[in-house]
């Protein structure tokens, strides 16, 4: 199989487990402490991680330019805004639905696609946005508030804030790659490394002035923080890569048995269970996605 195929599915089976580590994570420090674990761990490890890269490709570290540093940047803070918006998501929902809910990236890149910048979609890209909508009806759960305007609860607001972030991280990542001008395997190691610098430096800055005992428990949490730290070095290591291998469509269409390893983490290790209707709204949005990605 190609390179890309094989660090994709690398890449969804670390971020399967590291989103199951920050859902316990959560439980016991704050969302932003959650969400920092995952780069404050990475850190020493990702420059390790250039350095080999650099080593093995006899290369140099790449010039930068002002459009690298933009795109970087705003990869850092979109992702540090994703994964917030799906921690916080997983203290109002279960494991598996705060999964799925971020897998509506795809249909909110196709609408955002058409509105903003006049990408015309085909009949299939329509109705995989349709079954997309349909599909967050379907998993929020039942109330005074029914159809279309279930789609403004609190539940389906992260999701798909969370949705749209992680969508930004894919586009803005790719760019930031493509920028350097280099082989793949470094330029996406760099990006890496320069974008979690910047996290490290926005999260870990807000953290010491608003929450300074934060760290703190992180240090008593610091073997369920270091596990979260290396699964999403790793998750991450394949994901960029891939993004500067493939089309970031096909690498996240790939991408999406990811949901089939969260639904087993679901329910082996949390042991939650789900209703009809919460697989009904699974099942329309992995349809959507693969839809979307395949026919339009």
């Amino acid at each position: 199989m190609a390179t890309w195929i094989w660090l994709t599915l690398m890449a969804a089976v670390a971020q399967a487990f590291r989103s199951a580590g920050q859902k316990t994570l959560s439980e016991r420090v704050s969302v932003w402490g959650t969400t920092f674990a995952r780069y404050a761990v990475a850190l020493p490890l990702v420059w390790i991680y250039l350095f080999l890269q650099l080593q093995w490709q006899d290369s140099e570290l790449p010039e930068i330019s002002s459009t690298f540093l933009l795109y970087s940047l705003g990869t850092g803070l979109a992702q540090i805004a994703a994964t917030a918006f799906i921690v916080k998501l997983f203290q109002l929902r279960n494991f598996a639905i705060g999964i799925i809910y971020s897998k509506s990236e795809a249909v909110l890149v196709a609408v955002l696609g058409a509105i903003v910048f006049s990408q015309v979609l085909s009949w299939a890209g329509w109705v995989s946005v349709l079954l997309g909508m349909a599909g967050l009806i379907f998993l929020n759960p039942p109330g005074p508030q029914k159809g279309f305007r279930s789609l403004f609860s609190i539940s389906a607001g992260y999701g798909l804030a969370g949705g749209f972030c992680f969508a930004i991280t894919t586009l803005w990542a790719r760019q930031a790659s493509l920028s350097l001008g280099v082989d793949p395997l470094v330029s996406s190691a760099y990006t890496l490394a320069v974008t979690i610098v910047m996290q490290v430096v926005i999260l870990g800055g807000f953290i010491v002035f608003r929450e300074p005992h934060t760290l703190r428990k992180l240090m008593e949490q610091w073997q369920l923080s270091s596990t979260v730290g290396f699964l999403s070095l790793v998750g991450s290591i394949g994901w960029f890569t891939a993004f500067s291998l493939q089309n970031p469509a096909l690498v996240k269409t790939l991408g999406q048995v990811e949901f089939f390893f969260a639904l087993l983490i679901s329910t082996r290790l949390f042991k939650e269970t789900h209703s009809f209707r919460e697989y009904g709204g699974m099942a329309l949005i992995l349809a959507s996605v693969i839809l979307l990605l395949w026919l339009a």
